[in-house]
């Protein structure tokens, strides 16, 4: 099975801006909850399948960036989903030679 170009594309830009994200929310100096706020925008839609599946009070006793790391990799994992099916879809609408 081949890696999908565009799903290692897709991972890449958020990867990226998550990068560049956490590292503007580091940069933040004497505003705890901008930095927080800003830390959460990578994560926000598995942080909200985390809590409607109940999983979060699993979460509460690991650190906050093990918590981060563990609904990251998921994102990380739809989001090539994403990009595998959308370059099926692209590949199946070039025409045959």
């Amino acid at each position: 099975m081949r890696l999908s170009r565009t799903g290692l594309a897709l991972c890449a830009i958020y990867i990226s801006a998550s990068v560049a994200i956490w590292t503007y929310a580091n940069m933040i100096a004497g505003d705890p909850k901008g930095t927080f706020v800003l830390m959460q925008i990578p994560i926000v839609f598995a942080h909200a399948a985390a809590w409607k599946l109940g999983l979060l009070p699993l979460m509460d006793t690991l650190p906050d960036l093990m918590v981060w790391a563990l609904l990251f990799i998921p994102t990380l994992a739809v989001i090539y989903g994403i990009g595998w099916v959308a370059g099926l879809f692209f590949h199946a609408l070039r025409p045959s030679a």
